[in-house]
C-alpha cells in the first residue's frame, strides 16, 4: 500500500493567475459501510478507478487499481447518495504540482487546492501560495467522503467574513523538558477543553483576535508560526468553524484576565487524545509541524 501525504487548503481563483497544465471532469461516489476503511469510485473521461484509504489527516494509506466499466458500474450503483462532482485543474507551482478542485451541485461555491509531497518534510517546508486560504487537512469535515455524505453548511463563507459561523482562536505550543507540549483551556462551563478562542469584532483581523484571545484566556504570550487551520468545533446551536492560528509560546503568565473562569493546562502531545476531539486535531498539527513522530 502506498502513503499518500497531502495538504489541503480553501483556494481563492481570484488571486490565482497560474494557466492550467490540465483539465478535467470527476464524479467520486463512496460505497457505504466501511468502517474505517474509505473505498472511492471515481470515474472520469473514460478511466474508472477504485481506491482504498485509512487514516485522515496528512499522512494516509491508499492503494489504488483500475477498473473496466462492466466492473466499475455494479459497484457505483451503491454509492448513490454518497457522490462529488467537480472540475479538476492541474498546475504546475515552482517544484510541486496544485490540484485545484471547484465543486458542483450541493457543494456549488466551494473550491479546494490539494498540493500531494513525496515525505512529510517536504510537507512542511511548502511555501504556501497567496491564493491558497486557512488549511483544511486537519478538519474531516473536508474529506471528499464527508463531503460526499454531509455537504457543508455555506460553501461561499469564508473565515474573513465577520459571521457567526466562525469563531478565531490560537493554537498554543512550545517545547518543554520532555518534548512537545501544548496550552489549553476550558470552557467557562469547565464542561470541555479548547483552545483560547473568541469571535469576530469589528475592526480586528482573524489574526489579531487570535492573539487577543490566547492572552485574555489563557495567559499566552508568543508569535505566530504557522498557517492558519480549520476545525470544527461543536456547540449547542450547531458545528461551526474554529479557525486557529499556531503560535509558539514565549511565556505563560501568573495572572490574567479571566484567571478564575475558565482552568489552564499544559499538556503533553501524548494525553491530547483524553481532551477532546478539538484538542486531538490540534495536536495533529503540532506533530506534523513540529515533526514529532508518534504518539
Amino acid at each position: 500500500m502506498n502513503r499518500e501525504i497531502e495538504r489541503k487548503f480553501i483556494f481563492a481563483p481570484e488571486k490565482w493567475r497560474g494557466r492550467p497544465l490540465r483539465t478535467q471532469n470527476l464524479e467520486q461516489g463512496y460505497l457505504p459501510e466501511t468502517g474505517a476503511w474509505e473505498i472511492r469510485l471515481r470515474r472520469s473521461e473514460g478511466d474508472y478507478s477504485y481506491t482504498l484509504k485509512n487514516c485522515k489527516g496528512l499522512d494516509r494509506g491508499e492503494w489504488e487499481i483500475s477498473l473496466s466499466p462492466a466492473d466499475f458500474e455494479p459497484l457505483w450503483v451503491q454509492t448513490e447518495g454518497l457522490r462529488v462532482s467537480k472540475i479538476r485543474q492541474r498546475f504546475a507551482w515552482k517544484k510541486n504540482h496544485i490540484e485545484v478542485d471547484s465543486y458542483s451541485g450541493k457543494l456549488e461555491g466551494l473550491t479546494v487546492a490539494e498540493v500531494e509531497f513525496e515525505s512529510l518534510a517536504q510537507a512542511r517546508a511548502f511555501e504556501i501560495p497567496a491564493a491558497f486560504g486557512p488549511e483544511l487537512t486537519y478538519d474531516p469535515r473536508f474529506g471528499n467522503r464527508a463531503l460526499a455524505e454531509d455537504g457543508v453548511s455555506n460553501p461561499r463563507s469564508f473565515p474573513g467574513q465577520p459571521t457567526s459561523a466562525w469563531s478565531f482562536g490560537a493554537l498554543p505550543f512550545r517545547k518543554g523538558p520532555r518534548g512537545w507540549e501544548m496550552v489549553i483551556v476550558s470552557t467557562r462551563r469547565q464542561d470541555r477543553w479548547i483552545f483560547p478562542k473568541g469571535q469576530p469584532e469589528p475592526g480586528l483581523g482573524p489574526e489579531k483576535v487570535a492573539v487577543m484571545e490566547a492572552v485574555e484566556e489563557a495567559g499566552v504570550q508568543g508569535k505566530i508560526v504557522g498557517h492558519p487551520i480549520v476545525l470544527p468545533y461543536v456547540r449547542e446551536t450547531g458545528t461551526t468553524n474554529l479557525l486557529l492560528f499556531p503560535m509558539r509560546v514565549s511565556s505563560l503568565a501568573d495572572r490574567w484576565l479571566e484567571l478564575g473562569q475558565r482552568e489552564r493546562q499544559v499538556i503533553p502531545l501524548a494525553r491530547a487524545e483524553a481532551f477532546g476531539d478539538v484538542v486531538r486535531l490540534g495536536a495533529q498539527w503540532i506533530r506534523n509541524f513540529t515533526g514529532t513522530v508518534g504518539l
